[in-house]
Formats: structure tokens, C-alpha cells, sequence
């Protein structure tokens, strides 16, 4: 089926006037979190894992919280390992207002997207939250463009990883949860 001649797959302007719509109802009806960039020292490259990472930037950022009912997940469950808690959800953020706060500092493990591993601070509830999956294409082009990327993230599992933001709030964490001196 050939395309419609009498409709454009979005010119520059409607691109610019959908864009700057969703930045300002994700400033409007979305939440203040901290984006935590991971910073590997030490990658396993076989099991690609990274257990030395570090924390060392905290951006602010305009994040709209998707799950209306909260944070979801799980719940509490019995592990092998003792009581469980997981709490899930799904954030949205715009892409322009990602590389404008984040993305400019090349801070990211990867330069042109939000990248899984790293740390979401959420200052309302006080919980720090991890990058499980990105997705950051979608097979519907609105306009013939994307606009926001969805982070689904989890509670964060601390296992001795250096977090120095140098905002207090979240370095607290890791003395909170660290057996080091």
C-alpha cells in the first residue's frame, strides 16, 4: 500500500512542537529524580559483569513515573536466600531534556542513551533504583521521529559498589548498606 501524497510524515516544525509538548507535560505531571551514571573499573568480560563499578556524578532530571499505581513488582517473596523485596517501575524521560542534563557530559558508559546499570535516585521515597532495560526505539516513529526513552528499573541490590556523588543524600547509601571502613 503506497503512502498518502496529501499527508507528511512529520516536517521539522511539528517534530519541534510535538517534542517540546512532551518535555513540558513530563515537566508538569513527572517527579525530580538523580541519574547515577555507572562507571565500570573492572569488567568481567566473559560474564560481562562488573563488581568494582563506582558512582561518582548525580545529575537532576524530570522523570514521568508510568505505573499509576505506584511501584510495582513482586512484592515480598521467599528466597533461597532469605525474604525478598521488589519493587519495580516504568519512567519516562524526554530525549532532548536526557541529552541536555545527562548526555552532554559523556558521563554514560553509553554516550547517546540512558544505559542499563545505572542508578536512579528517587529524593520522595529516598529509594535508589537500577537500569534493568531501555527501551529506546519503538517501531511507531510519531512524526517520523522519537521523543522519550522508558527505563524499566528495579530496587537497586547493593553489593559494595563506590557511591561518591557528592550530593549527601545519595552517598549516604553506601554507608548505610556498606560493611567496609
Amino acid at each position: 500500500m503506497a503512502r498518502s501524497v496529501y499527508f507528511t510524515q512529520g516536517t521539522q516544525s511539528e517534530q519541534y512542537l510535538y517534542e517540546d509538548i512532551i518535555v513540558e507535560s513530563i515537566s508538569i505531571y513527572g517527579q525530580n529524580f538523580y541519574y547515577i551514571p555507572r562507571v565500570l573499573v573492572g569488567k568481567d568480560e566473559i560474564l560481562g559483569e562488573d563488581r568494582l563499578s563506582q558512582f561518582k556524578e548525580a545529575y537532576g532530571i524530570e522523570m514521568y513515573l508510568e505505573s499509576h499505581d505506584g511501584f510495582e513488582g513482586q512484592g515480598a517473596f521467599i528466597q533461597k536466600f532469605g525474604l525478598m523485596m521488589e519493587q519495580s517501575a516504568t519512567l519516562t524521560v524526554a530525549r532532548r531534556k536526557w541529552e541536555q542534563l545527562v548526555g552532554q557530559h559523556g558521563k554514560s558508559i553509553l554516550p547517546n542513551r540512558p544505559a542499563e546499570g545505572d542508578l536512579l535516585y528517587f529524593p520522595l521515597t529516598g529509594g535508589l533504583f537500577e537500569i534493568k532495560f531501555v527501551k529506546h526505539q519503538d517501531p511507531f516513529y510519531q512524526a517520523g521521529k522519537l521523543y522519550v526513552y522508558r527505563l524499566q528499573v528495579e530496587l537497586f541490590q547493593y553489593s559494595s559498589e563506590k557511591i561518591d556523588t557528592g550530593t549527601d543524600v545519595i552517598d549516604v547509601f553506601e554507608t548505610l548498606k556498606s560493611f567496609d571502613d
